[in-house]
């Protein structure tokens, strides 16, 4: 059990929520709880998010799409949270030689918030590609330049440049003198581009995916995605995070 210590933008569809158990998580970038309220039985299920950040304080974001999530968004500081975790594989770091490029769509800012600012703490700066529909969908964008360079694109250009964010990716990557790593979560849409993207310049990508979870665990197989072999992964055991080619065909 943790106690609620702040939560931010609930105001905007979203909830930044920071939490302090009785113990410390330790969690990694690209790892995951889940997340419930001391609200009784409806929902009854817990709910999945990517770590934002962990260490003394534990933070998740939250976008407000049903009852679940409108719950966690209204909670206010002392309230009671049962949280699960951390669970599922992480990023893996970049190398010394390797130049990051994090590529973030809506909510799957979160675990990338998380990776950037580790890569900061162990000397490095990536460049955070942050793509939404429009300026009221890009949380946390303030924050993270602290750490990072940052780049946002909106579908409407109400913020940063208007268009995709693979767009500025595609540019990035044809510049061949500089070896670059891609991380990616966000939609399924914009996950499936980065890939393809990457693979046609022969780019390592880790992807993060978002599924919908019921146990968190691997015990209730509703987190299936079919992988490019054409076998079941199951997101919440063997990811959240995957090399790209492991999930899309090349």
């Amino acid at each position: 059990m943790a106690r609620v210590t702040q939560v931010r933008y609930p105001e905007q569809g979203y909830a930044l929520i920071w939490f302090r158990g009785d113990r410390q998580l330790a969690g990694n970038p690209g790892q995951f709880v889940m997340v419930r309220g001391d609200w009784g039985n409806d929902p009854i299920l817990g709910r999945a998010f990517s770590l934002v950040e962990s260490g003394e304080e534990e933070a998740i974001l939250v976008r407000v799409v049903g009852v679940g999530t409108r719950r966690l968004a209204e909670l206010k500081p002392d309230d009671p949270l049962w949280v699960l975790g951390p669970s599922g594989h992480g990023f893996a770091l970049p190398a010394s030689d390797q130049n990051p490029v994090l590529v973030a769509g809506g909510v799957g800012i979160a675990p990338l918030y998380f990776l950037a600012k580790k890569i900061r703490e162990t000397g490095g700066r990536a460049t955070v590609l942050y793509g939404a529909r429009n300026n009221r969908e890009t949380p946390l964008a303030e924050e993270i330049e602290e750490f990072a360079d940052l780049v946002v694109t909106t579908e409407d250009g109400s913020a940063g440049r208007r268009g995709l964010v693979t767009e500025p990716l595609a540019e990035i990557l044809d510049d061949t003198s500089v070896a670059r790593i891609v991380y990616s979560c966000g939609p399924e849409a914009m996950l499936e581009a980065v890939a393809r993207a990457c693979v046609d310049r022969q780019v390592e990508c880790q992807i993060a995916l978002e599924s919908p979870m019921a146990c968190g665990k691997g015990t209730c197989k509703g987190c299936a995605v079919l992988a490019a072999d054409g076998r079941y992964r199951y997101v919440c055991s063997d990811g959240p995070v995957f090399e790209s080619r492991e999930i899309y065909k090349s």
